[in-house]
C-alpha cells in the first residue's frame, strides 16, 4: 500500500469537520456468544438482524460522495455470522476504502476463512484486519464467554488467520483484549503468553465500558488495566510485536499510547489533556436498525437511515446531528471509546505534539 493514499485526510485535521472518515457498521446482532461484559447484549439476546446488503451499498455510495473513507469496523453480535460479509466489505472497498476492521469471536469456523479470502482477494487495494478476542486463560475467556472450549477454537482460528496471511499481503490478524474486573489480574501474562505463542501483527486492548450484561465486570482497577498496557509497549519495545504491515504504522502505534494513556487518566479520574471530541464529526457508529449514533456509548441518535433511503450525505447535515454535535462540543463530553479517542488523537491538531512525543519514543517500527 502506498502512504500517497493517506495524503487526502490530513486536511481533516485542520478543518476538524466535514465529511466522515470513520464508520462502525453493526452488520448483525446475531452472535453464538454471550459475552457477559458485552455492551450490546441486548441486541444479541434479541438476535437483531442486520442492514441488507442492498442498503449497506447505499450507504457506502452515499459516504464516497461525500469524501474517501479511511477506516470502516464491521461491528456485531458476530460478523462472520453473515455469509455475504465479502459482499458488504467489496461495497466500500470498490469506493477506495484504506481499511476494513473486523473484530471476531473466532468461532464460526465454517466459513470465516473463505469469507477472510474473498475478502482480501477482491479489495486488493484496501487493508483488511481480522482482530480475534480473548478474554484471559481458558477457564476465564470461556466463563466470559459462555462457550466451553471457545479458547481454544479461538487459537486454532488465529493459526488458520496467520496461514491465510502468507497469501494475501493487505491482510493482518490481531488479538483482542478486553480489560473487566474477572480478568484483570491475570490478562497482561496470558496477552504475552498468547503472542509469545500465535506470533499476531498486533494486540488491540480495550476496556470494559457501557451497560454490560453482568456491570460489576465494568469495575475494572485502573493500575490494572496500566499493567496490561505497560505489558503491550514492552511486547513491542523488545520486537516481539510488530504491528500491521500498512504506511505510517509507527504512527499508530504511538497514537494508540496516547490513547491508553488518556484513558487510564479519565479511569482513575485524574486531569487529562482535553481534546474536542470527533465523534459525529468525523465518525458515525451505524447500528443495524439504521440508527446513526456519533459513538457507542453516548446513547444518542443523529438520525436513521431508513428515513433517507440509507443515503448518509442525507442525514448528516440534517439539524438532529448538528444539535448533537453542538452539544458534544459544548459539554465537552469525555468518555473511555478507544475508536473515538483514537480520531481525535490524530485528528485535532492541539493534540499533535503530545502524539509526536509518543512517536519519538515508539522504538520497533514496524
Amino acid at each position: 500500500m502506498n502512504a500517497s493514499r493517506y495524503l487526502p485526510f490530513i486536511g481533516r485535521a485542520l478543518r476538524g469537520g466535514g465529511a466522515p472518515l470513520h464508520l462502525t457498521l453493526f452488520v448483525t446482532g446475531v452472535c453464538n456468544a454471550r459475552c457477559r461484559h458485552c455492551f450490546h447484549w441486548k441486541e444479541v439476546e434479541a438476535g437483531v438482524s442486520g442492514p441488507s446488503a442492498e442498503e449497506v451499498d447505499r450507504l457506502a455510495e452515499s459516504s464516497a460522495r461525500m469524501g474517501p473513507l479511511l477506516w470502516v469496523s464491521f461491528g456485531g453480535g458476530e460478523p462472520f455470522l453473515r455469509r455475504d460479509l465479502a459482499k458488504l466489505g467489496r461495497s466500500f472497498g470498490k469506493r477506495g476504502l484504506r481499511h476494513l476492521a473486523i473484530p471476531t469471536n473466532g468461532l464460526v469456523e465454517a466459513h470465516q476463512h473463505e469469507i477472510t479470502a474473498e475478502l482480501a482477494r477482491e479489495n486488493p487495494d484496501t487493508y483488511l484486519t481480522v482482530s480475534v478476542s480473548f478474554d484471559g486463560p481458558p477457564e476465564i475467556h470461556d466463563s466470559i464467554r459462555q462457550v466451553p472450549g471457545g479458547h481454544a477454537r479461538s487459537v486454532e482460528s488465529v493459526r488458520r488467520f496467520l496461514e491465510q496471511k502468507q497469501e494475501f499481503k493487505n491482510l493482518g490478524v490481531g488479538i483482542l483484549l478486553c480489560v473487566t474486573k474477572e480478568n484483570q489480574d491475570v490478562l497482561a501474562d496470558h496477552m504475552e503468553e498468547l503472542v509469545r505463542d500465535l506470533r499476531p501483527d498486533n494486540i488491540t486492548i480495550n476496556l470494559a465500558r457501557g451497560t454490560a450484561m453482568e456491570e460489576h465486570l465494568l469495575d475494572v482497577d485502573p493500575a490494572r488495566y496500566r499493567e496490561v498496557v505497560a505489558r503491550k509497549k514492552d511486547l513491542v519495545d523488545r520486537g516481539l510485536l510488530p504491528y500491521f504491515d500498512f504506511p505510517l504504522g509507527r504512527l499508530a502505534v504511538a497514537r494508540d499510547r496516547v490513547v491508553y494513556d488518556q484513558i487510564a487518566l479519565q479511569a482513575e479520574k485524574k486531569p487529562a489533556p482535553y481534546l474536542p471530541c470527533t465523534a459525529g464529526r468525523l465518525s458515525a457508529v451505524i447500528f443495524e436498525d439504521g440508527s446513526v449514533h456519533p459513538c457507542e456509548i453516548l446513547g444518542k441518535s443523529m438520525g436513521n437511515l431508513n428515513d433517507v433511503d440509507w443515503n448518509l450525505d442525507q442525514l448528516w447535515e440534517k439539524a438532529q446531528a448538528d444539535k448533537l454535535r453542538r452539544e458534544i462540543h459544548e459539554t465537552r463530553c469525555v468518555c473511555t471509546w478507544e475508536c473515538a479517542l483514537a480520531d481525535n488523537a490524530l485528528f485535532r491538531v492541539r493534540g499533535w505534539p503530545r502524539l509526536a512525543k509518543a512517536y519519538a519514543r515508539v522504538r520497533q517500527a514496524p
